[in-house]
């Protein structure tokens, strides 16, 4: 006999309370997102008046800004996407939260793929199935 570890995968039931609480999340993500984006306003302009009075230099760290804020922008309209998509999804369906690992002792004879397969199912925080155990 062998203990090795194996990937376990988390699955959350959908049900209205998931729904709420996952759009409330993304909702604050876009939020802070959103203050990111004018924190990375404000320096643009105080560089781009620094600029204006010592020329030359800023323009890299003006590209950089830009970049930081078309990151942020692209993450905001996903986010956006994802939060019309939780409104979709049906109640008692699964989705895929993460990966957990586990121990699990291996014997001559043992099922490899039923060994592999382990899944946890979330429903409201709490733990309602465990599968492939």
């Amino acid at each position: 006999m062998l203990t090795i570890t194996r990937p376990v995968l988390v699955k959350v039931r959908v049900t209205d309370s998931y729904k709420k609480s996952l759009a409330m999340e993304l909702q604050q993500t876009a939020a802070r997102l959103e203050l990111e984006l004018q924190q990375i306003e404000l320096q643009t302009r105080k560089l781009q008046e620094f600029a204006k009075k010592n020329p030359g230099g800023a323009e890299a760290a003006l590209a950089q800004l830009e970049q930081e804020r078309q990151k942020r922008l692209d993450t905001r309209l996903k986010l956006l996407d994802k939060i019309k998509e939780v409104g979709k999804l049906e109640n008692g369906s699964e989705v895929l939260q993460g990966k957990v690992e586990s121990f699990v002792q291996v014997q001559v004879g043992d099922d490899w793929n039923r060994l592999m397969n382990a899944e946890i199912v979330i429903e409201d925080g709490k733990v309602a199935e465990i599968r492939g155990a």
